[in-house]
């Protein structure tokens, strides 16, 4: 029977840390018994780290040589990371804020990512049900394990491409003070970062230990224009068009849809003084190269504590909390007078007066003649960027975590119970989109020509109350809670010739809430330039699992694992795996694994709301043949798009085989191909499909009962698709000793995809993406570290493979005709490097440096439409970064 005080002296201990740092431990046996531990991909705690699975281990060690201040810097390099991921950086889109990895280029929702072996609540916004790896402090790591092979059979749904496990560090004593600062070559993008941690105890001699972790960081932002190759939106330095705009405060006469001669400048601007650029010459320009960020403002802060504490007969109470809040912050491109005309019908030459028939949209602005700043005395077209407020996006996302649970043995059975409790609360703002019934109303007139009151490019003689509600502040806001309780349990049966065949039981409950409500503005219309759905729904999950480790030889071990899902939403799911290795000889081993999986639907895949519009179809029924004449062969029908209650999970089915082989000691090679089928896959029919394969889908598909002509089409998510996706993992790792010189330590890990075939629809053939665009072949990571007395010093290499620029084989490159140099985005190798001195009494100090060449991305015109010019998906541009940290522990 467990005594009450120490229960309550422990678990006084956790809440005194306020928001612990998640660490599971891990009882040592006495003596010098070996030391079974449970490696990602299995419950069955052993002593042998390799398994059939290939797992890759990123020490953090290797993550402070690295020179990563967040775990999206550290997973962006993992090289089985590849295309679906999302980055932090780049065009700002609803999931603005977050990160996530995929690998295999099977998306974020397909890769799970998981905390101390347990799921967390996901990201609020986005496409995809992830974790936002932002929120995870990289200085609580105790290491990562990634797992390169399905795993559903364990884990559960998500665990298609594979598995990303952050183990927090524990056991910590003591006092430690850290200071790190950074700046780039370019003396910006400044970073900031101080962290407190605090520990006392030993599990083996004071019967418990307790830490809590303290961090602050902070980066300010850097705008495109600060680099040379973005240094101003003229392009054609490049052989691309110039992307500076006329729609900024410039008269023209009053004709047609977009304005005739060029007058003057409205209101104070200076004109550009450019004679090779007649078209913009005179005038005053928009470069939005000045407001689009390359690098976002941001603010981390972490709070966390984990406690062990020891109990009575052997078992061991485990605790950890966690606190997070992320900020960041983006100015970005304002939108002109050509896209809230054209895109939103707000501007119109409602009398015919400027050689248009009445009621045709223009793109332009008509300044009446007796409006104050117009001094050409008669109505002209002002070509205007409604930047009176400045476009932004700002979010901020606070996380919690809290588990509580209890290891130990019951007879022969080791085993392990928690319960844990994770939130996710995202808010994100937006100001400088334009409310259209206030610019309709309020700013334009009856006639839809500016009123006399409202005065262009000076907001401060406009009436705030009037701007306010012109360029309201806008706030999404998401909550989204993970809550689960799980038991597992793992013994020994009998033995076997090889060694004990061990067995592990688990089961779990889970449940999981999803909230994420737009501003209503985003979703009534009211900001018709973008449109946004929310999301709300819950569900619980409850599992049973099962694994077998069965060494039938001394030089062959079996294991079989299968775990069933049931969903309170979609039904239930099988998953078995099987795996099998061969070790000839102890230097020498083969393996592989057979595993099926599955992605459930997430909650916004199933709960989002609806999005209603128009588009133009050829109705196959009524004009089987294209005619001109026949008004069905182009007709404009409304449509709907958004969530499907009906959808089924994503399967997939996975095969890895592999050997490993360690030819001397501490050195290390390991080589496993894999191949993965994904089917059933999500996505949003399109309207050609549907009505290619009417007879099918009759049910999505309105006609008027008299006409027969298409009156709505539902175009809702459906299990429509399929990938196959085949190739390399390699890992290598190891330690020469150099005598009075130290140790060399060597790491290397590659993937090789070889294959990358997906279909978007059932009857599509199959089309291969491998080392098309945004998909490349090969990606590697080499680091060599050494080790000698008080210093330490690494140099890593990371190298991404080039890939076309085209989507696939058939596709065409838009750059062909005139600049066919584009059509290939070349590879890049960057080059980091870390030094470190400990011989300071409780001091270290570090010094690092990424991008040593101060190498830019690799060029990627496709890019340039929205001023970046290359992919944040796997490069930075932000040039060489220089980071110094000194860290002093508390004797």
């Amino acid at each position: 029977m467990f005594e009450i005080r120490p229960i309550v002296r422990a678990v006084a201990l956790l809440c005194a840390g306020v928001a612990p740092l998640c660490a599971e431990a891990q009882q040592q046996p006495p003596g010098d018994a070996p030391v079974r531990v449970e490696i990602t991909g299995s419950r069955i705690k052993r002593v042998a780290a390799e398994t059939a699975s290939a797992v890759q281990v990123i020490s953090a060690e290797e993550i402070a040589r690295s020179g990563a201040n967040t775990v999206t810097d550290v997973l962006r390099n993992v090289p089985a990371g590849n295309s679906g991921a999302y980055t932090t950086e780049g065009t700002p889109s609803q999931s603005f804020g977050s990160a996530g990895i995929s690998l295999r280029g099977l998306g974020a929702g397909a890769t799970l990512t998981l905390i101390n072996g347990r799921r967390v609540a996901p990201f609020g916004f986005g496409s995809a049900s992830f974790v936002d790896t932002n929120a995870i402090p990289v200085e609580a790591i105790e290491r990562i394990e990634v797992l390169l092979d399905g795993a559903s059979a364990i884990y559960g749904a998500d665990a298609i491409g594979g598995v990303i496990n952050i183990i927090l560090r524990k056991n910590f004593e003591g006092l430690q003070a850290k200071l790190n600062g950074g700046t780039s070559t370019y003396h910006d993008g400044n970073t900031g970062g101080v962290s407190l941690t605090y520990g006392q105890g030993r599990v083996e001699d004071d019967g418990y230990n307790w830490l809590v972790s303290l961090s602050h960081r902070d980066t300010r932002p850097v705008l495109v224009n600060s680099r040379p190759r973005t240094k101003d939106a003229d392009f054609r330095r490049f052989g691309l068009p110039d992307r500076r705009s006329p729609y900024s405060s410039n008269a023209y006469t009053a004709s047609g849809i977009y304005g005739g001669t060029f007058l003057g400048i409205v209101g104070d601007c200076p004109a550009l003084n450019d004679p090779a650029s007649p078209a913009l010459n005179g005038r005053c320009i928009n470069d939005n190269t000045r407001s689009v960020t390359l690098q976002s403002k941001a603010q981390r802060d972490n709070v966390y504590s984990a406690l062990t504490y020891a109990l009575s007969g052997g078992w061991e109470m485990f605790g950890d909390a966690s606190l997070s809040r992320s900020r960041q912050g983006s100015t970005m491109y304002s939108y002109g007078t050509n896209a809230y005309g054209l895109y939103t019908n707000d501007l119109l030459d409602k009398n015919g007066l400027w050689g248009n028939a009445p009621g045709t949209t223009i793109s332009y602005l008509p300044l009446p003649a007796t409006h104050p700043q117009n001094r050409w005395g008669q109505t002209v077209a002002v070509r205007y960027l409604f930047n009176d407020v400045p476009t932004t996006i700002a979010s901020e996302s606070r996380n919690m975590r809290y588990t509580l649970g209890a290891r130990g043995a019951v007879g022969k059975w080791d085993v392990e119970g928690a319960a844990m409790y994770s939130r996710s609360l995202t808010d994100t703002r937006y100001r400088g989109y334009l409310q259209d019934s206030v610019l309709i109303n309020d700013v334009l007139d009856a006639n839809g020509m500016v009123r006399n009151s409202f005065t262009l490019r000076n907001p401060s003689a406009n009436d705030p109350a009037l701007l306010a509600r012109l360029y309201p502040m806008l706030n999404n806001h998401a909550d989204t809670n993970t809550s689960s309780v799980d038991l597992h349990a793992n013994r020994e049966l009998f033995a076997l010739p090889g060694g004990p065949l061990s067995i592990s039981l688990g089961t779990e409950f889970r449940r999981e809430a999803f909230d994420a409500n737009p501003d209503t503005r985003f979703t009534d219309g009211s900001i018709q330039l973008i449109g946004m759905t929310g999301s709300n729904g819950s569900r619980t999950v409850s599992a049973f699992y099962g694994e077998l480790s069965a060494p039938v030889l001394k030089s062959v071990e079996l294991s079989l694992a299968a775990r069933t899902d049931r969903y309170s939403d979609f039904g239930s799911a099988f998953t078995p795996k099987a795996g099998v290795k061969w070790s000839p000889m102890p230097q020498f081993a083969l393996r592989g694994t057979y595993a099926e999986g599955f992605r459930a639907p997430s909650l916004p895949e199933l709960h989002s709301g609806n999005t209603n519009g128009y588009t133009k179809v050829q109705d196959l029924k009524l004009c089987p043949v294209f005619d001109t004449a026949n008004d069905n062969c182009e007709r404009y029908v409304a449509y709907t798009t958004g969530a499907n209650p009906d959808i089924k999970a994503e399967k997939s089915k996975s095969f890895t085989v592999g050997f490993v082989v360690e030819p001397i000691p501490r050195w290390s090679l390991s080589v496993d191909a894999y191949d993965i089928k994904r089917r059933n896959e999500l996505s949003t029919i399109s309207a050609s499909y549907l009505l290619e394969n009417e007879a099918k889908f009759a049910d999505r598909i309105e006609r008027n009962r008299v006409s027969g002509k298409l009156d709505h089409l539902s175009l809702i998510t459906a299990n429509l698709s399929s990938t196959k996706t085949r190739g390399l993992d390699v890992d290598a790792r190891g330690v020469a000793p150099l005598g009075n010189w130290g140790k060399l330590t060597l790491t290397a890990s590659y993937n090789r995809t070889q294959s990358y075939l997906s279909a978007s629809t059932p009857e599509d053939p199959l089309t291969e993406y491998a080392g098309y665009y945004g998909v490349p072949k090969n990606r590697g990571r080499l680091g060599v570290a050494w080790d000698r007395g008080p210093w330490d010093a690494s140099v890593n290499w990371n190298y991404v493979g080039g890939y076309s620029m085209k989507s696939s084989p058939d596709a065409t490159c838009s750059f062909q005709a005139a600049t066919p140099w584009y059509c290939d985005i070349h590879a890049a190798l960057t080059a980091d490097a870390y030094v470190s001195y400990k011989g300071f009494r409780n001091l270290e100090l570090s010094f690092s440096v990424q991008n040593i060449a101060n190498k830019e991305a690799p060029f990627d015109a496709s890019q340039i439409a929205y001023l970046q010019g290359y992919s944040p998906s796997y490069h930075s541009q932000l040039g060489r970064y220089y980071q110094l940290t000194a860290s002093y522990k508390f004797k």
